[in-house]
């Protein structure tokens, strides 16, 4: 069950965990996805704060790819549609802060590269987004972690800790793990004192660095490398027989 609270201009949309955005749950991402884009209509929010209720964020859910057939339909409009969770939340109109705590899975990881600000726990990890969900984003990883650290992280599908993901900038603080909230708060809080309009223009003017750098593009592939995940993994699955 997906919770939303509203207060002093910041809305928190609080789940179970995350992780069943990398089982390809159609529903739960729907969800979400359609949180987020009222959310971001809504004139009393300047802040998204998506947290989870458990330890971890974005716990690995095991998954099999979604079956061929479905690529171009239910899982394009959940997944890789412009109105899709990820999209939604890149291209939000208000400031998504993430707060991860514990392990955060390639789906979690998706999260944290397509919000604006991220605040995490010592324990967190961050996995690699690339082997796992289709939807990644590189040109996005790019941006956020700088190229030559995007390529080893894709190529190495390595797992973060919180203190490098802290250093490379794909998180913005490490707090202790009951303080994670209160700075969260605190970015919020700071966000809250801008005019609601110099809040949109300013997604307005990074949305297109990202119209710039191709990142809508790269979205548009998701169904390409879908289909090439699921194809490995028939492969994989006749070679154990």
């Amino acid at each position: 069950m997906i919770k939303v609270a509203l207060a002093e201009w910041c809305a928190t949309v609080e789940a179970d965990h995350f992780g069943a955005l990398g089982a390809y749950d159609t529903g739960f991402a729907d969800e979400v996805a359609a949180i987020v884009i009222e959310l971001s209509d809504d004139d009393h929010v300047k802040t998204i704060v998506l947290k989870s209720r458990g330890h971890d964020f974005a716990p690995r859910v095991p998954a099999s790819p979604p079956p061929a057939g479905l690529i171009p339909t239910t899982w394009h409009r959940s997944f890789a549609a412009s109105s899709a969770v990820y999209q939604a939340l890149c291209f939000s109109k208000k400031v998504v802060i993430t707060v991860v705590t514990g392990e955060c899975s390639a789906a979690g990881t998706n999260l944290v590269l397509c919000s604006d600000l991220t605040v995490a726990d010592a324990t967190a990890t961050f996995a690699s987004p690339f082997l796992d969900t289709p939807e990644a984003n590189f040109v996005l990883a790019a941006l956020t972690v700088r190229l030559n650290r995007a390529k080893a992280w894709m190529l190495r599908n390595s797992v973060i800790p919180a203190a490098e993901a802290l250093s490379i900038g794909l998180i913005n603080q490490v707090v202790p793990a009951d303080r994670v909230l209160d700075a969260a708060r605190e970015i919020s809080q700071a966000v809250a004192g801008m005019p609601l309009d110099g809040v949109t223009m300013s997604k307005m003017l990074q949305q297109a660095v990202y119209d710039a750098h191709g990142i809508g593009r790269e979205f548009d592939m998701a169904d390409h490398y879908a289909i090439h995940r699921w194809v490995a993994s028939e492969q994989e699955d006749k070679a154990t027989r």
